[in-house]
């Protein structure tokens, strides 16, 4: 079909309107951030070391001391808002928050319904054992027998991971990490599929009562979330990542948070 000049014209001038529209709405989030003065950040606590909530109220964590900087970076105060992890993508929908910062893992699925940020951390899932396992399981195919019960938390990539890849293992979904983890302490679960870093520090603090296997069993990257249309927000933040990186900010937190565990003290019920 030929097109009459007049509506070719039409059709520039629509395309050209909605690109403007389409990058004001990009640009409005990351301006309505500094004029409020603050970045909010839906987080669910309880996820060692990223983002915990000590007894106090107070904030700690990997995401938080990146958050803390890329808002100092804004100019602005970080705001962070505690979400269940079932809801943290529909808060982010509503507007509860401007970004998900909470140890998201970056995968096609979400990517449909949020705009992704560059890598910032590249985790992987382990498994977790009771103490009777310890010493004959060794792979997952070990764990993943008719009389073992596996654990995960409901919603994340492991619960993902183990629907899709476990064939006889009977499968229970739990709300927390915290009573999954418990759970395989308690000897009721076998097993607990979950992020790496969480299970290393949880497994170090029960040395000789659960055991860590030693493979990956899937490899992730964590990535910071907003809603689609906050591209200038997103690349601010990507822009900030690069920069913190290059001044070695990210790995004195990387050490704080991993390595020396400053704030181990401020959790002793964990330990």
């Amino acid at each position: 079909m030929v097109r009459s000049p007049l509506r070719h014209f039409i059709a520039i001038v629509l395309c050209s309107l909605v690109s403007s529209l389409s990058l004001h709405a990009s640009a409005a989030s990351l301006e309505s951030v500094k004029q409020r003065g603050s970045i909010r950040i839906g987080v669910e606590p309880g996820f060692l070391p990223f983002e915990m909530q000590t007894p106090k109220g107070e904030w700690v964590g990997f995401d938080v001391a990146m958050m803390q900087a890329f808002a100092q970076s804004l100019g602005v105060k970080a705001d962070f808002v505690g979400a269940k992890w079932d809801g943290i993508i529909p808060g982010l929908m509503a507007g509860k928050y401007d970004v998900i910062t909470s140890g998201m893992t970056i995968t096609d699925d979400r990517a449909k319904t949020v705009l992704f940020s560059d890598p910032y951390y590249e985790a992987g899932l382990k498994v977790l054992v009771a103490k009777k396992l310890a010493g004959t399981a060794k792979t997952l195919d070990d764990v993943d027998q008719a009389q073992h019960t596996v654990v995960v938390k409901l919603g994340t990539t492991g619960d993902i991971f183990v629907t899709k890849t476990l064939k006889k293992a009977k499968i229970r979904r739990l709300d927390s990490e915290a009573d999954a983890a418990q759970s395989v302490l308690l000897g009721k679960a076998d097993a607990f599929i979950y992020d790496r870093p969480y299970l290393e520090i949880y497994e170090s603090g029960q040395k000789g009562k659960v055991a860590l296997l030693a493979p990956l069993v899937s490899t992730e990257h964590f990535g910071v979330a907003a809603k689609k249309s906050d591209v200038a927000l997103m690349n601010a933040f990507n822009a900030f990542l690069k920069d913190w990186r290059a001044k070695g900010e990210y790995d004195k937190a990387y050490k704080a948070m991993f390595v020396d565990l400053t704030w181990k003290s401020q959790f002793p019920q964990l330990f």
